[in-house]
């Protein structure tokens, strides 16, 4: 989208910020196909060839046995085509079976079950929801965990018995709750997964001394969502106040009042940052919110514009962080048969944003790099 020009200018671009990116985009499709076809010349030489792409791995015997000797320390190991492919194979069975979640969550659990990726029980189902796959559409899953149907409760109970609440003040605990899904819309769907919540909340924490049943945890998460709601809804214009929080809540305790200072520092929390789904995953509702902001006018597309920014920086720091603390296997792509799926996967899209670019732009950089693309 970027190397086709599109998006930036509806969003508040000016033209030059759009020509800057429009060519960084061409210049990095040009930077990947020449690697493809510098990887993939080996075919053309030799098609008959089933040797790895580099003489560089065509070594000497000795130069094998040193390899052998450092490999353990090496961050890449010798690729297996079988292997990989296989492992390929499974990645999409996964990624069909979370578009057909996405869309009918029982029909993706299903799919996925028949072809092994998720036992069959309903905390095998509840790991599957906690693993934090970004695919996976949050508001689907509040959706389906809300359902009260025995297979989605079962299944509910056991993905809010899996989070840890232990030694967390309430709002703490809610917000890890709430990390993982959207809340359903329909008020019954809501009632059983905070009324679990509170349950588990209670359970996790049985000295804390403050609640006098489950019930208070209950009626108090429930005004903590109301509270956010009013306070960082744009539709919401009369905010409520710190004395009509307090006022609301009173007698829930068993029939008692909570503590002022205690409602009061919900309150300050609260206003200061919302409770809100961990960031980078899917989500539909919000992603519709999107769609509809596109009819707005110039001002309000300055804002999307920079907020679309700031979520990009966002998640972008959210990832670096995850990933810097994880330990992977990384695999060394040698052998000239992966460029195949690679370029069967990308030559549509590629085609199409340097024949737009050579249709649209007089820009000779950029009419330049799109046939440099094409050749």
């Amino acid at each position: 989208k970027l190397a086709q020009g599109r998006g930036a200018m509806e969003l508040g671009a000016t033209q030059l910020q759009e020509k800057s990116m429009r060519i960084k985009g061409l210049e990095c499709l040009v930077a990947i196909l020449k690697c493809m076809v510098e990887w993939s010349r080996d075919i053309y030489v030799n098609p008959h060839s089933q040797s790895n792409l580099s003489s560089d791995h065509k070594s000497k015997e000795g130069e094998a046995d040193l390899s052998k000797s450092v490999s353990s320390n090496d961050l890449g190991v010798k690729d297996n085509i079988e292997q990989i492919q296989n492992l390929k194979q499974q990645k999409e069975i996964l990624e069909h079976g979370i578009e057909l979640f996405n869309k009918k969550p029982k029909k993706g659990i299903e799919f996925l079950q028949k072809q092994g990726l998720i036992g069959p029980d309903p905390r095998d189902i509840a790991d599957f929801l906690h693993k934090d796959d970004e695919r996976l559409d949050r508001t689907v899953i509040g959706d389906f965990l809300g359902d009260p149907e025995d297979l989605n409760k079962n299944t509910m109970y056991l993905y809010v018995d899996m989070l840890e609440f232990k030694d967390k003040d309430l709002i703490q605990a809610l917000r890890l709750f709430l990390e993982g899904f959207r809340l359903p819309g329909e008020s019954q769907k809501i009632d059983r997964l905070m009324e679990k919540f509170a349950s588990r909340y209670c359970t996790c924490n049985p000295s804390l001394g403050i609640f006098a049943s489950a019930d208070t945890a209950y009626v108090l998460a429930f005004s903590v969502i109301m509270l956010t709601t009013d306070l960082h809804s744009p539709q919401v214009k009369n905010k409520m106040t710190k004395e009509q929080y307090i006022k609301m809540n009173r007698g829930i305790n068993d029939s008692e009042d909570l503590p002022a200072e205690y409602l009061s520092a919900i309150y300050d929390e609260i206003s200061q940052s919302e409770i809100k789904m961990k960031s980078g995953g899917k989500d539909s509702k919000t992603q519709q919110q999107g769609k509809d902001a596109k009819m707005l006018d110039s001002r309000k597309k300055q804002l999307l514009w920079n907020m679309e920014l700031e979520s990009i920086s966002q998640t972008a720091k959210v990832l670096m962080e995850s990933a810097s603390h994880v330990k992977l296997s990384f695999t060394t792509a040698t052998d000239h048969e992966h460029v195949k799926p690679m370029f069967k996967l990308a030559w549509t899209p590629l085609l199409a944003a340097f024949s737009v670019g050579l249709q649209d732009c007089d820009e000779t950089e950029i009419s330049i790099l799109c046939l440099e693309g094409i050749r």
